[in-house]
């Protein structure tokens, strides 16, 4: 395994082509945690998608690689499962930050993350000898269950219907007609990163239609 994170790596190389449906998907489904319009974040080939619309749930699918067409609606649920894990830190508050977009108030999104990981960082793949990269992650948001295998997290969107969006650090309202970034935490060295962040993410055209000024039906 190479340690150097600066190599290019390639996440989409990750993705599993399952054969059903995924443990989280399904423990999430058993216990009864998938709550109307779902998003899949992150879907990879799509199969826990397939798997879940075939038990009558009312599942969409998002994946940058595989399934690039960017939601434009909002989400009660949002499942994303085995993507943190293989992103660096800036990435993985961009999905976060997306996550927290796309979703409802009140909506929630179920994070795993994997446990089983002896070591961190760039490793070739075995199939496609290219650099993928994999690493442990630990979220500030309750931990629903966890195995030696995975862990899934539960993060609840904050009802406050003018928030559109935030990190971990950082949250995105909608304040004295424009957009405006409300530190959550004292400031750190994130806290510059973490704004910088949504900025990007809020200024892409794709997020324009979950800003309150363009489109207050989906506040």
């Amino acid at each position: 395994m190479l340690e150097n994170t600066t190599v290019k790596h390639y996440p989409e190389l990750t993705a599993i082509h399952r054969k059903s449906i995924s443990f989280p998907s399904r423990f999430l489904l058993e216990k009864g945690f998938l709550i109307g319009d779902v998003l899949d974040f992150g879907a990879g080939h799509g199969k826990d998608t397939q798997e879940l619309n075939d038990k009558g749930l009312k599942v969409d699918q998002y994946d940058p690689h595989f399934s690039p067409v960017f939601p434009i609606k909002k989400y009660e649920t949002i499942i994303c499962h085995y993507v943190l894990n293989v992103l660096e830190k800036t990435d993985q508050s961009k999905v976060l930050a997306e996550v927290s977009m796309l979703l409802k108030q009140g909506g929630k999104a179920y994070f795993t993350v994997r446990r089983d990981l002896v070591k961190e960082g760039i490793r070739i793949h075995a199939i496609y000898k290219k650099p993928t990269y994999q690493c442990n992650v630990i979220l500030p948001f309750p931990s629903l269950m966890k195995t030696k295998h995975c862990e899934i997290y539960e993060y609840t969107k904050p009802s406050d219907p003018w928030l559109i969006t935030e990190t971990i650090s950082v949250a995105a309202v909608w304040e004295n007609n424009k957009v405006q970034y409300k530190k959550k935490e004292s400031v750190n060295a994130r806290t510059g990163k973490a704004i910088e962040l949504l900025k990007e993410v809020l200024g892409e055209e794709r997020s324009q239609c979950f800003i309150p000024r363009i489109n207050t039906n989906l506040v």
